[in-house]
């Protein structure tokens, strides 16, 4: 009892370092006569964590940018109405969301007349989200250092759902602040797995005050995903994969440690960079790429591109690619729209057991010779 009332008390000094709380005494007393903290479990996402009182839920958010180390963001969540600085009412009702991956997890559970604003409206695939945005309940708030922060206070935000790339780039995260609009960080994208990605349901889930919903929905999730896995895993031939598309005299690569490579492993394939160590991607010269993906069997994710000819005319040396000639190069925007808006990056986060049995698909048919993928398409 000694060492959890202790606890208790680490964690609230941490939350007010890390978020300059000023929490009136009234305040303070209810977290120290809370008898205990309760902790959401969390099979596998690492950049969060959810710890619950009676009537305040604290969410911790982990390093929510590449290359982040010792950052932690800390919010304090109110089941009621209260005036303290820095709490946010739950059930959030008006949300405004920077980025499409966010959406996903609220159409999850089917809360989109709660978004209020977004980032590019016109990159939006969700059917629900886009009826709202054509009727005027949903506006466009603009993009990082083009945000329209007159709009964005009239909108009245309960929250803003951000994401961080790099520290040097969040500049707009401190304009935003300045105006005393709540500003919560999803780091998502930075999880290891494709689980852990699709575990911050769990996140949502807490703030719309409907965590029984989203730990159902993400045990259905885990369940089937790890099925497909088993399935996969049983094939001992490992086809030889890579990913990405080349940006002027740079080719980004996700680390042998990222979502990517781990989720590749669980379709049964061998991804070409799997003995790198790295969890972030990382630019590397064009020359050494070719050279190491020129006989590996498949290429997927191949950027933006619905054509093998659009393929070719970003560089025409892709086309010596083993996978290129071979007629093996498959894109994730089979659901997208004319301005480059793909679900992949919107439902695709929250249904990792989709994205999962699309590839073990390509790499081994016979695995389910009955179905079709859905976020994958074979380029032509």
């Amino acid at each position: 009892m000694i060492y959890n009332h202790l606890w208790r008390i680490m964690f609230y000094i941490v939350i007010c370092a890390s978020y300059s709380c000023n929490l009136n005494s009234e305040y303070k007393k209810q977290i120290f006569n809370t008898t205990e903290l309760n902790k959401t479990e969390l099979k596998y996402a690492k950049h969060f964590e959810i710890l619950k009182s009676d009537s305040v839920i604290y969410i911790n958010v982990f390093n929510p940018w590449q290359f982040a180390k010792d950052k932690s963001f800390n919010y304090i969540f109110s089941l009621s109405k209260t005036d303290i600085q820095k709490t946010i009412n739950i059930p959030v009702k008006r949300v405004i969301c920077l980025s499409t991956s966010h959406i996903g997890f609220i159409a999850a559970l089917n809360k989109q007349v709660n978004i209020v604003g977004v980032s590019g409206t016109q990159f939006i695939f969700d059917s629900i989200t886009n009826s709202l945005i054509n009727k005027g309940k949903i506006v466009d708030v603009g993009y990082e250092q083009s945000l329209n922060y007159e709009l964005i206070l009239s909108l009245k935000p309960d929250i803003i759902i951000a994401y961080g790339v790099e520290s040097q780039n969040i500049g707009y995260i401190t304009k935003l602040e300045e105006l005393g609009l709540p500003i919560v960080f999803v780091a998502e994208y930075l999880e290891e797995t494709p689980l852990a990605k699709a575990e911050w349901l769990k996140f949502f889930g807490a703030i719309f005050n409907l965590e029984n919903k989203s730990d159902s929905l993400f045990s259905v999730i885990d369940s089937e995903y790890n099925n497909v896995k088993n399935v996969a895993l049983k094939f001992t031939d490992k086809p030889t994969v890579f990913a990405g598309l080349p940006w002027k005299d740079s080719w980004y690569i996700a680390g042998g440690r990222s979502n990517l490579a781990n989720l590749l492993t669980d379709a049964g394939a061998l991804y070409v960079w799997n003995n790198d160590t790295s969890k972030e991607s990382f630019p590397l010269n064009l020359e050494l790429v070719f050279n190491k993906v020129s006989n590996a069997d498949y290429w997927i994710n191949s950027g933006s591109a619905k054509s093998l000819k659009e393929i070719s005319a970003t560089d025409s040396r892709l086309r010596q690619l083993s996978a290129f000639k071979n007629n093996n190069v498959y894109n994730n925007n089979a659901k997208s729209n004319s301005f480059g808006g793909n679900d992949y990056w919107e439902s695709g986060v929250v249904n990792p057991q989709i994205v999962l049995k699309d590839i073990v698909k390509i790499f081994h048919p016979q695995a389910f010779p009955d179905y079709n993928t859905y976020y994958f398409k074979k380029l032509e």
